[in-house]
């Protein structure tokens, strides 16, 4: 089982020496490596092939519960998704073909022309509606997945950091929000869902205007599919909407929709929380005045 790997402490030559040991009729000149993933090292072959490390003994046991779902994932899905050609003997880390694309970020997307947009988010809405498709017991021996409580619960760890990003005012609202969370996303729909479908995760592809594919399955489990649908209201209220047609959510579109606003309306502040840990760099300020407006669209 591997060691604990903590971010910025990567030895990227360590890494690649245990990849050559495993794989030693692996062809690879240069290696580089990605250090933002909460739950894996990465390391990039040749931009060819990816190899995943987790950070922690916990990660890596959630690897077997990833890779039986994307074997099952790969043969329907209409997205490329990873598929893992190298594991170690041990099983705790592995590696795939890359899957060329860039994240569909905010920018990205509104780059696109309309056209182009309409049919990422058609691409989408079939991809979500597979996934969701997907038997229960593919997800068996994953993680649990995080119910609003438990993000309530993590909001008042943060609460005290978060303080001066929000300012008084906004932080006593988010503490209405966080407080009215589990009642606002209660529902008995429950699904295969990605949970972690967010920009760094869909893939979109160079040149072509459409997507390439989606990674990142670790935190795979069954939970409310609406929560895939989140991250899409980064791109205004049209895209989920759009999704969904695709989707085919039917007579539960609407309550799908409402829920997801919610948990983007969380993940809006996780947003920020990452920016005053130094996790990552948002637009503070930016994220400030929209979640004024997403806690008064939600009545809170």
């Amino acid at each position: 089982m591997s060691a604990t790997i903590r971010q910025g402490e990567v030895d990227l030559a360590q890494l690649v020496g245990r990849i050559r040991r495993e794989f030693p009729d692996l062809a690879f000149a240069q290696a580089t490596w990605n250090d933002t993933g909460e739950d894996h090292a990465v390391v990039l072959l040749d931009d060819r092939w990816v190899f995943r490390f987790p950070r922690t003994p916990q990660a890596a046991a959630l690897g077997a519960a990833e890779r039986r779902l994307l074997a099952a994932l790969g043969a329907a899905s209409p997205l490329a998704v990873p598929r893992y050609d190298h594991v170690s003997r041990a099983g705790d880390f592995g590696g795939y073909r890359m899957i060329a694309g860039q994240p569909l970020t905010e920018a990205a997307f509104a780059a696109l022309p309309r056209v182009a947009q309409e049919r990422v988010l058609g691409q989408i809405g079939d991809f979500l509606r597979v996934l969701h498709a997907l038997p229960p017991e593919l997800v068996a021996g994953g993680p649990d997945a995080e119910g609003a409580a438990g993000f309530a619960n993590r909001y008042a760890e943060r609460r005290q950091s978060l303080s001066g990003a929000l300012g008084p005012d906004l932080l006593g609202v988010a503490d209405r929000f966080y407080q009215a969370l589990p009642s606002a996303v209660a529902t008995r729909r429950e699904a295969v869902i990605h949970r972690d479908f967010s920009e760094d995760h869909i893939l979109l592809h160079p040149r072509e205007g459409r997507l390439a594919g989606v990674i990142d399955f670790t935190d795979a489990a069954l939970g409310d599919p609406a929560f895939d649908f989140a991250s899409l209201w980064a791109h205004g209220r049209w895209a989920p909407e759009r999704a969904a047609r695709t989707y085919g959510a039917g007579a539960g579109a609407a309550d799908m929709l409402a829920r997801s606003l919610w948990w983007f309306t969380r993940y809006r502040v996780d947003q920020v929380w990452w920016s005053v840990s130094g996790v990552r760099a948002y637009d503070v300020p930016r994220i400030r005045r929209e979640l004024e407006g997403l806690f008064a669209t939600l009545g809170v």
